[in-house]
């Protein structure tokens, strides 16, 4: 499967740019990270498409083989505080589907070498498309 092409905000490129940069050692996950990073369409936060999963954004994806969709909210390391739904942006789940829009798939490599398949559902909730630059 080919790599949907994906969208992310100058300000959330800056911000994990920055934060990858900081790190003493990558994982795999990050480097792959850097990866969708270097490949993105980046536009300003408010050219963000409504439907596009960005930071802070609460998502409804589906996990193949599951069918019932799950909602997230995708968060910076710092704001993970293992509350119901959040998703660190560096775990393997947020790392894939960051800059996606609704509709996409893509399917992301697991730590234990096995692809997993999500789908993006839809996008409850996008802070660009509420104004919210923070």
């Amino acid at each position: 499967m080919s790599k949907p092409n994906i969208v992310i905000s100058s300000q959330d490129l800056n911000r994990l740019q920055s934060m990858l940069d900081h790190q003493a050692q990558l994982s795999v996950t990050m480097e792959h990270l850097e990866d969708e990073l270097a490949r993105a369409d980046v536009v300003e936060p408010q050219d963000v498409p409504s439907n596009v999963v960005t930071m802070n954004a609460r998502v409804l994806i589906t996990i193949a083989p599951a069918v019932e969709p799950t909602e997230i909210t995708l968060v910076y390391p710092h704001d993970f505080k293992g509350e119901k739904g959040q998703v660190n942006v560096l775990a393997p789940v947020g790392a894939a589907i960051l800059g996606l829009a609704e509709g996409q798939q893509i399917e992301w490599p697991q730590p234990d070498g096995h692809l997993m398949k999500i789908k993006i559902e839809k996008v409850t909730y996008q802070p660009e498309r509420e104004g919210n630059f923070l």
